[in-house]
C-alpha cells in the first residue's frame, strides 16, 4: 500500500513540476534581455530576485518562511502537493489516499472602487461628489468591502480575481488600505489576484473630500507603485510576467491559467480608453500556443472591453486593438474573455462580420460594478469535462448595516434616486410631477440595463412616462438612450455556459496508479 501511494504522489508531483517547468521556461526565452545585462522585471521590481524551478514550484525563495495561500488539503496556488513542504527538501509520505481532482472556482470582482473613510468627512465635498457619480454609495465603502472579504472567505474559491478599478481614483491612501484587507483575505486561505483599472494608475482626479471643497490626493504615478503595493496578490506567485506590462499568468492549478491582463494605458498620463501593447500580444500568443499543446485551459482577464458591448456606452470601453486581440483570442479557440469597465452586467458572443462563415465565436462576461446596486459578483467554475459555467450572486450588506433595516431594498433606491434626480435636471420643458415620472422611467430601464435584467420593450413603451417623453420631449438624448438600452438588453445577461465541442476527460490518476501497482504486484 506504501507503494502505492508514493505512485500516486510522485506521478502528480512530476506533472505539478512540468507544468511550472513550461511557464518558468517561456519566461526565460520570451525575455529579450541581452547577455549579461539585468532582466527588465528585475530593474522594474527591484524586490524581486530570479528564482529557481525548485523556488517557482515551491515558493519559497532562501530567509523566507512559504506563504501558505491554499487549504491544508489537496494543492495549493503554488502549485505545491500538500505534505511535500517539510525543510531541507524532505518528503513526508501521506497516510491517506489524495482527495479527487475538483475543478477550480473563481469568484470574479469588477468596478469595487474603493474608498477609505480616512479620505473624507461626511460633509458637503463628499455628498455632493456621491451626488454626482452614477449612483455609488461611497458612504458605505468600507462595510461593502468587509462584506466581500466576508463572503470570499466563506465561499472558498480557488481565487479571488479583482479586474481592475479596484480603488475610487488611484488615490494612493486607497490603495494602501485595500491591500491590507486583501492580505486579510489571502491570510485567510483565499489567494486574492489583481490586475489596475484604468482608475488606478496615474489618475490626476485623485481627491480627498474634507470640508467644502475636495482637494487633490497623492495618486500612484508608475506600474512601478502598483506593483509595490500589490506584488503579493498574483504577482509573486506567478512564474512569467509580461516584461512590457502588468500582465501576468497564474497557474490555478496544473491545467487552468488565468492571463491577467494589464489593458490600461498610463505611461504618458492617464487614458480611460485601453489597449494591449505589441509586446504583451506577443507574450500573450507565446503562452496561449504553449497551453493549446498542452491542454491547458486558459482565461484571459482584463478591465477593458474586448467586444462592442454597449449602444449606450460607444466610447473608450473597447480596447483600441479589439479585432488584434480577438482574432489572436480565436485563433487559440479561446472561449471566454472576462471583463469590467463597463459597469454594467454584459454576456456576448463575437459574431463574424458579414458574409463571413465561422461557427465559433469567443464569448465575453462584462462584469457590473460590484459597488453599484445590485452588488453583482459573479462565480464562475469548470467541470470535469472541461465546461464552463458563471453566474452573478448578489452582495448583501446586511448585517454590516444596523442601520440599515432591508439592504437591498435600500441599495436600489439609492441608486435611483441619484439616477432619476439627475436625469430630471435634463428635461426641461415640463412640470415638476411630470419631470419626475418621465425621469423615473428612464432611472428604471437604467437600473435593469446595469444589472443584467431582461428590459421588456412593451412594458416600457406602454408606460405613461413613455408617451410624455415622446410628446413633450423627443429629441431629447435621453430617449435615444432609453431605446439602446432596450435594444441592448433584450436577454438576461447574468448566466453563461458552454461546453467544450470536445468533452477534456481528466484522467483519474489514483485509480491508474493503483492499477499499476497492483499489475506490478
Amino acid at each position: 500500500m506504501r507503494q502505492k501511494k508514493l505512485i500516486i504522489l510522485f506521478f502528480y508531483m512530476a506533472l505539478l513540476a512540468a507544468c511550472a517547468g513550461i511557464v518558468w521556461l517561456l519566461g526565460r526565452l520570451n525575455s529579450p534581455v541581452e547577455p549579461g545585462k539585468p532582466s527588465v522585471q528585475e530593474s522594474e521590481y527591484p524586490e524581486q530576485t530570479e528564482t529557481s524551478v525548485e523556488e517557482t514550484l515551491t515558493g519559497e525563495t532562501e530567509g523566507e518562511q512559504p506563504t501558505e495561500t491554499g487549504s491544508e488539503e489537496g494543492l495549493e496556488v503554488s502549485g505545491r502537493p500538500a505534505g511535500t513542504n517539510k525543510p531541507g527538501g524532505q518528503m513526508e509520505i501521506l497516510d491517506e489516499t489524495p482527495p479527487p481532482y475538483e475543478p477550480p472556482r473563481l469568484m470574479l470582482v469588477s468596478d469595487l472602487h474603493y474608498m477609505s473613510a480616512s479620505t473624507h468627512d461626511d460633509g458637503k465635498a463628499f455628498w455632493n461628489m456621491v451626488k454626482s457619480d452614477d449612483g455609488k454609495a461611497h458612504q458605505y465603502s468600507e462595510q461593502l468591502l468587509d462584506a466581500l472579504a466576508a463572503r470570499a472567505l466563506e465561499e472558498k474559491p480557488s481565487a479571488l480575481v479583482l479586474s481592475g478599478d479596484i480603488t475610487l481614483n488611484g488615490e494612493k491612501e486607497n490603495h494602501l488600505e485595500l491591500a491590507k484587507k486583501l492580505k486579510e483575505i489571502q491570510d485567510g486561505g483565499v489567494p486574492v489576484v489583481v490586475i489596475p483599472g484604468n482608475h488606478d494608475i496615474q489618475n490626476h482626479n485623485a481627491a480627498v473630500y474634507f470640508g467644502e471643497k475636495n482637494e487633490t490626493a497623492e495618486y500612484l504615478t508608475s506600474g512601478d507603485d502598483f506593483y509595490e503595493i500589490y506584488h503579493s496578490f498574483g504577482y509573486d506567485q506567478s512564474p512569467n510576467r509580461d516584461p512590457a506590462s502588468l500582465s501576468y499568468v497564474y497557474p490555478v492549478d496544473p491545467w487552468h491559467w488565468l492571463l491577467m491582463l494589464d489593458t490600461c494605458q498610463y505611461e504618458d498620463g492617464n487614458h480611460v480608453n485601453g489597449r494591449l501593447k505589441p509586446e504583451t500580444l506577443k507574450w500573450l500568443e507565446v503562452h496561449l500556443q504553449v497551453a493549446q499543446e498542452h491542454g491547458i485551459q486558459v482565461l484571459p482577464i482584463g478591465h477593458h472591453n474586448l467586444l462592442w458591448e454597449s449602444r449606450l456606452y460607444t466610447d473608450d470601453c473597447t480596447m483600441e486593438n479589439y479585432q488584434e486581440i480577438t482574432a489572436l483570442f480565436e485563433k487559440y479557440q479561446v472561449p471566454l474573455y472576462v471583463s469590467g469597465h463597463l459597469h454594467v452586467q454584459r454576456v456576448k458572443k463575437h459574431q463574424p462580420e458579414p458574409g463571413e462563415q465561422q461557427e465559433y465565436g469567443i464569448s465575453e462576461i462584462v462584469l457590473g460594478a460590484v459597488s453599484l446596486s445590485p452588488n453583482h459578483y459573479g462565480m464562475l467554475s469548470w467541470d470535469d469535462l472541461g465546461g464552463m459555467h458563471f453566474e452573478t450572486n448578489q452582495l448583501n450588506l446586511e448585517g454590516w448595516l444596523p442601520e440599515v433595516e432591508n439592504y437591498e431594498e435600500w441599495s436600489e433606491s439609492f441608486f435611483k434616486e441619484i439616477i432619476r434626480t439627475q436625469t430630471e435636471k435634463k428635461i426641461s420643458l415640463v412640470p415638476d410631477d411630470l419631470k419626475k415620472l418621465m425621469a423615473e422611467l428612464y432611472t428604471d430601464v437604467y437600473y435593469d440595463y446595469c444589472a443584467g435584467n431582461r428590459i421588456e420593450k412593451e412594458t416600457v413603451i406602454r408606460r405613461r412616462a413613455y408617451a410624455l417623453w415622446m410628446r413633450a420631449e423627443p429629441e431629447n438624448p435621453c430617449v435615444d438612450q432609453i431605446m439602446q438600452m432596450i435594444k441592448d438588453g433584450g436577454s438576461e445577461a447574468k448566466v453563461w455556459h458552454w461546453e467544450p465541442e470536445y468533452p477534456i476527460v481528466r484522467e483519474n490518476f489514483q485509480e491508474e496508479a493503483e492499477e499499476t501497482a497492483a499489475e506490478e504486484e
